[in-house]
């Protein structure tokens, strides 16, 4: 794949992050945010080892080269 078609990924992935808080600041308490999805995937042990990885090798791969 061609670093553009990476990036344009990225920043629709992005892009529906944004979307998501949005709704879930305009709707007024009806659609848990981004903090609310994190924390009720972070409660158990091995999804916070996936979050961990998936952070880690993410940083290496964006901010480490």
């Amino acid at each position: 794949m061609s670093r553009q078609v990476l990036l344009g990924c990225w920043a629709a992935i992005a892009l529906g992050f944004l979307a998501s808080e949005a709704a879930a600041v305009l709707g007024g308490g009806r659609v848990g945010g981004l903090l609310d999805f994190m924390g009720r995937l972070t409660r158990r042990d091995p999804a916070l080892l996936a979050v961990f990885v998936g952070w880690m090798w993410m940083g290496w791969h964006f901010f480490a080269r």
